[in-house]
């Protein structure tokens, strides 16, 4: 699966380079996602064999049409629900999410057509086709009761698709543009400063490109004919919270009235006289920035905040738990250089980097839900042993209790 989604990455860096100046970020972003999730997807299909482990039987072909409008409505009435509160809230409207707004307007329609025949083919293959989709149809022809967990589970899963992927899609697009946009020049230049800035520039930007552009495909590749289907999603209200006010609109609300760590002496001007201590100090962000989109890479199209879909254990993972969350923090702290601000007061630096501390706390917790709602899985509890036996950080107990 790694070769297939690093096949897929190159041919969205192909394709970014190739078009620097043709299609819009947002067609360029559909065909990113597109070269990714078409190899990934056949490599489920047919090498990993995923729907057979997910309930799905190919010589099966039971076909019941009533069965199969009970789901369509379901989740029509779903899609529906997503397109009026995208509607409905003012900051889906503004200018941050126009990408986003132009794709769900040419896409919804396509969209509850092609929804017909999938479901009507794996509901034939499923070999328990009554699955919650169509329990959640059956509501829309009863008298109103109570939810069950597993209704709530799998709502609270198009949730979690309808908040991020938006979000994962506009970052994408802004990500494609800067890409295009890049400066070769520091690449033909005599300056070693040039060069190793230049580098420095282009790897932080490729680095969250990857990590976009599998963060975007993952959240809509969520099918069980593929054996990507949400399993389960974080259940408690503590476990949402510290990973919404990471992302838009929380997050800059929370950074530029609170938590603002950041200062206007960038750590490249701090040593910017000093190459072999800019060098190594360079290679140490792009170090970590590696490990966190190697670990996105490693998730491939199961990529998803708050569920599990599926447990990663090779990569980084075979270390340490949350490498992406550790290698991030790190990152911030070497680029941000809260403790050397440009005013040198003792004051400023421990306001800057107790807002760090925050920022930093919030993704142990981030990290402490995760493996709450993730202990459920027995797969994850033998990874949390073998974690705690051989992770890289067993000696210290930081990451492996």
């Amino acid at each position: 699966m790694t070769f297939a989604v690093l096949a897929g990455l190159a041919i969205g860096c192909f394709l970014v380079f190739v078009q620097r100046r043709s299609d819009s970020p947002a067609v360029a972003c559909i065909e990113i996602i597109l070269s990714l999730a078409i190899p990934c997807a056949v490599i489920e299909l047919f090498v990993n064999r995923s729907p057979q482990r997910s309930g799905m039987s190919f010589s099966k072909r039971d076909f019941s049409p009533q069965r199969v409008l009970r789901k369509v409505l379901a989740l029509w009435v779903i899609l529906a629900a997503l397109a009026f509160c995208y509607h409905a809230f003012p900051i889906y409207r503004g200018d941050f999410y126009g990408p986003f707004n132009w794709l769900w307007q040419n896409s919804f329609l396509p969209l509850v057509i092609l929804s017909v025949p999938y479901l009507a083919f794996a509901d034939m293959v499923q070999e328990e086709p009554k699955d919650t989709l169509w329990k959640l149809g059956n509501r829309l022809f009863s008298r109103p009761h109570a939810l069950s967990f597993v209704e709530i589970n799998y709502l609270l899963g198009w949730l979690v698709k309808g908040f991020f992927f938006p979000l994962m899609f506009v970052y994408l697009c802004g990500q494609i543009s800067d890409l295009r946009e890049f400066d070769l020049s520091p690449f033909f230049s005599s300056s070693y400063r040039a060069f190793v800035g230049g580098s420095y520039d282009l790897l932080y930007l490729a680095f969250f490109f990857i990590d976009l552009t599998v963060s975007a495909t993952g959240y809509i590749m969520t099918f069980r004919l593929l054996g990507t289907q949400i399993r389960s999603v974080e259940p408690t209200l503590v476990g949402w919270l510290v990973a919404v006010v990471c992302y838009q609109p929380f997050y800059s609300i929370l950074y530029s009235s609170y938590l603002s760590y950041g200062h206007d002496r960038p750590w490249g001007v701090w040593l910017s006289d000093q190459p072999i201590l800019y060098s190594l100090w360079a290679l140490m962000i792009i170090v970590c920035l590696s490990f966190y989109a190697w670990a996105a890479v490693c998730f491939g199209i199961r990529f998803s905040n708050l569920t599990n879909r599926g447990i990663i254990t090779n990569g980084p993972y075979r270390w340490t738990k949350h490498p992406a969350y550790i290698s991030k923090n790190i990152s911030w702290w070497l680029v941000s250089i809260p403790f050397l601000p440009p005013d040198s007061n003792p004051w400023t630096a421990i306001r800057l980097c107790a807002g760090l501390l925050i920022i930093n706390f919030i993704y142990f917790m981030r990290a402490k839900t995760e493996e709450r709602h993730l202990l459920r899985d027995p797969i994850y509890r033998d990874y949390v042993e073998h974690i705690r036996s051989n992770g890289v950080f067993r000696h210290l107990r930081f990451g492996s209790k």
